[in-house]
């Protein structure tokens, strides 16, 4: 209780300074960082599983395959199905960056109800709520969700949740690496992102309540044996010069072409 209390003085805090800065109509704003894994302190943020510690899956189809493992991330600690063979782990590299790395395996459990296997998937711990609800990212001045990553050739997801109602809807996008083994800033419009519930994309595709950005992920579930890893420096909600949300900016005074990041 005194824990929440102080959670809820906090915010209380954070609240009122902000009111005195006047953050609220500021102007236009580059970025919004909200995570960086460069400290083993920092990745007491988040969680990590795989098939290992749920146990596979009984969707035959592999699309539907995918995007249900990329939702099962947030069963982890309240299901134990029985097992898979796939081994996953977050730690900080000698360079001070995340590492996301692993192992998938398709073998199957001894489960006659178990079709398929081989996945894994990191996700934001939810902070700690206070009388005022979950604390949650506003990302509504934003258009693009980036992150500084390096990483193999393999097929991975970002996931996004929001502090909506129904608890299991999940935002999901590509993460497209240009250059395997090599930094790169990927910037993914938060408007491309596809709603999914319970691994399936949904027929009414509901705009992200972008302002209760609650968890962030990646996932990885590409039907592909063998080791994966891919690093992570940063994340954030950022704009470019030439966008401001989801308005377009005109900086300096001509026409600016909006990049487009996801290619």
């Amino acid at each position: 209780m005194f824990s929440f209390l102080r959670r809820t003085a906090n915010v209380v805090g954070e609240s009122s300074m902000k009111a005195l800065k006047m953050e609220g109509i500021q102007g236009w704003q580059k970025e919004l960082p909200m995570f960086k894994l460069n400290t083993p302190k920092d990745l007491q943020e988040w969680a990590i599983g795989c098939d290992k510690d749920i146990g596979g899956t009984n969707i035959n189809n592999s699309s539907l395959f995918m995007l249900t493992c990329h939702a099962l991330i947030f069963m982890i600690v309240a299901n134990n199905l029985g097992t898979g063979f796939s081994e996953a782990k977050l730690e900080i590299t000698p360079e001070g960056v995340g590492k996301f790395s692993g192992n998938l395996s398709l073998e199957l459990p001894s489960n006659a109800e178990i079709e398929q296997s081989g996945y894994a998937a990191i996700r934001s711990k939810v902070r700690p709520s206070s009388m005022f609800g979950t604390p949650c990212w506003d990302t509504t001045l934003f258009r693009y969700l980036a992150m500084r990553v390096r990483g193999d050739d393999r097929r991975y997801f970002v996931n996004i949740q929001t502090d909506g109602v129904i608890q299991t809807d999940l935002y999901q996008h590509r993460l497209f690496l240009q250059n395997a083994g090599q930094w790169q800033t990927v910037m993914i419009p938060f408007r491309d992102f596809v709603l999914t519930n319970n691994g399936m994309i949904q027929e009414d595709q509901i705009d992200m309540m972008r302002e209760k950005v609650k968890t962030v992920g990646i996932s990885i579930a590409d039907r592909e044996e063998g080791p994966f890893e891919i690093e992570i420096d940063w994340i954030k909600a950022m704009n470019t010069e030439s966008t401001e949300g989801d308005m377009d900016r005109n900086p300096h005074g001509a026409d600016v072409p909006e990049v487009d990041f996801t290619k």
